[in-house]
């Protein structure tokens, strides 16, 4: 809803994406440890978590009202009183809007807490309670049930990524330019953070130590870029190449300890596209541990076990002289939670293979797939729940050549449709509070990929992608559709 919030957020998403993205899945090669001297303990200020969590609303309905003029920010007591007697619907909005712009919103609600001392679990009904104040009283359309989940639990997830990864690079014994280029870019990353710092003053305060919140955790950053190629459809020569950069970050080690708190382990992929007609941001893709633990061992192989959060984003757009009229894909996790097992068996002197897998089942509480016939303002997508399963898996020998496949499936169900004899033109599209066409849709990714790891932390990848839907439609005709992408990358172990 709120156009300039979607401004807002794919803005900070770019300047994020000034560090890269894509999504490979092998082991980690030679992690980086970062270390601190030091574990830094910030005082609980939830009150000024709460203060920023309002003030951020403030600010971004203040913008919308007097600088864009919009008119769903002129509220009044009388919208709000109306938007409690209406209650929540689903929304029109945009795909990137509503399953990217507004989970980063929820990630900077989040991080009002955690930056200012709150753990993970203090921090979720922050991200909750903000969304509800934007939804309820900060617009004159109704409540967004999609908004809310997707601004909740995505908002969680991204927000307690950008809160470990932004830790990596504050260093307070720094001065000068450096000690200016880490606060910045641990700000852009975490801009709540950034807040906090400054309104107490750490962002320019000297130290002996680095006031890390973390101690000790192993990263590996690799920033890929290269030429991709997507198709308009399968066996199609018809499509559009990109420029695309990447970023791949896996932080902690499942493996490490015999257990894990929430986020101690989690892997973030990103992808961005440049120079086409592709959307800036085409994927995001982030699993990260709630709870985990390293349940056998024996000798170079283990077997972690865990509850798991799910966050995935596949968009694409079709050239501006295509004969077709549906974009590729568009494909939607943004909340689900479920089990999964990882498995690792290292190379050893005798057996130089290193052997990794990923296996997952989730419960979706929000997802989305393109609709072959919905067009409704700016939505061309079916919102829904489901499940979804995913295997990862790859072989690495002497930690030069991998290959890997990975397997994603959605099975999605669009509960809430509309009427087959809808009357377009008399409906009211603010009130018609549906998730689009009642259906369901299978969606599956399937990608294998081959990699050239240097020892000088370049590699090589070259991975083909395959994309397949089938959805049926309670009131039109089935669809069976499919495509695929081919990219070639060189990327950069930082």
């Amino acid at each position: 809803m709120w156009v300039s919030k979607k401004k807002i957020g794919i803005a900070l998403f770019g300047l994020f994406l000034g560090i890269g993205v894509h999504a490979q899945h092998f082991p980690q090669v030679d992690p980086r440890h970062y270390v601190s001297d030091s574990a830094l303990f910030i005082p609980k200020r939830p009150w000024l978590a709460a203060g920023e969590t309002v003030g951020m609303n403030l600010f971004v309905w203040g913008f919308d009202r007097f600088i864009m003029n919009e008119d769903f920010a002129r509220i009044n007591g009388h919208t709000i009183k109306q938007n409690f007697k209406t209650g929540p619907v689903w929304d029109t909005d945009k795909f990137s809007t509503n399953l990217v712009a507004h989970p980063y919103h929820g990630s900077l609600y989040f991080n009002a807490a955690r930056s200012n001392g709150l753990n993970f679990w203090q921090s979720i009904p922050f991200a909750a309670g903000g969304s509800l104040m934007w939804e309820f009283f900060m617009e004159t359309e109704p409540p967004s049930i999609n908004d809310m989940l997707a601004t909740t639990l995505g908002g969680i997830e991204l927000g307690e990524i950008t809160y470990r990864l932004s830790d990596l690079f504050i260093d307070n014994r720094s001065r000068g330019a450096e000690r200016v280029g880490r606060e910045i870019l641990a700000g852009i990353i975490s801009p709540m953070r950034a807040v906090n710092r400054l309104l107490t003053g750490e962002a320019w305060r000297h130290s002996r130590s680095k006031g890390r919140i973390y101690k000790s955790v192993p990263v590996n950053f690799i920033v890929s870029a290269g030429p991709r190629f997507l198709a308009e459809q399968e066996g199609s020569r018809h499509g559009t190449t990109s420029m695309q950069v990447g970023l791949r970050l896996d932080y902690g080690d499942p493996f490490e300890d015999e257990s894990y708190a929430p986020y101690e382990w989690f892997q973030f992929r990103m992808g961005v596209d440049f120079f086409s007609a592709q959307p800036l941001i085409s994927q995001v893709n982030a699993v990260g541990a709630l709870w985990g633990k390293r349940v056998w061992s024996k000798g170079p192989r283990s077997l972690a076990a865990g509850v798991f959060q799910h966050f995935d984003y596949y968009d694409s757009e079709l050239r501006s002289n295509s004969a077709q009229e549906i974009a590729p894909y568009r494909i939607s996790e943004a909340a689900a939670v479920g089990g999964g097992l990882i498995y690792y068996k290292k190379a050893t002197p005798g057996d130089k293979v290193d052997v990794y897998a990923e296996l997952y089942g989730t419960g979706v509480a929000l997802g989305a797939s393109i609709s072959d016939y919905l067009k409704l303002e700016e939505r061309d997508y079916n919102l829904g729940s489901g499940y979804s399963f995913k295997a990862f898996s790859g072989l690495a020998y002497d930690k030069r050549w991998a290959f890997l496949l990975n397997l994603e499936n959605y099975h999605l169900f669009t509960w809430k449709g509309y009427a087959p004899d809808l009357d377009w033109a008399t409906a009211d599209l603010a009130n018609l509070n549906v998730q689009g066409d009642a259906g369901n849709a299978r969606l599956t990714v399937f990608s294998t990929s081959l990699a050239y790891l240097s020892k000088h932390r370049w590699q090589l990848v070259l991975r083909n992608r395959y994309f397949a839907r089938r959805t049926h439609y309670k009131y039109y005709p089935d669809i069976d559709y499919s495509t695929y992408d081919v990219t070639l990358s060189l990327g950069w172990r930082i």
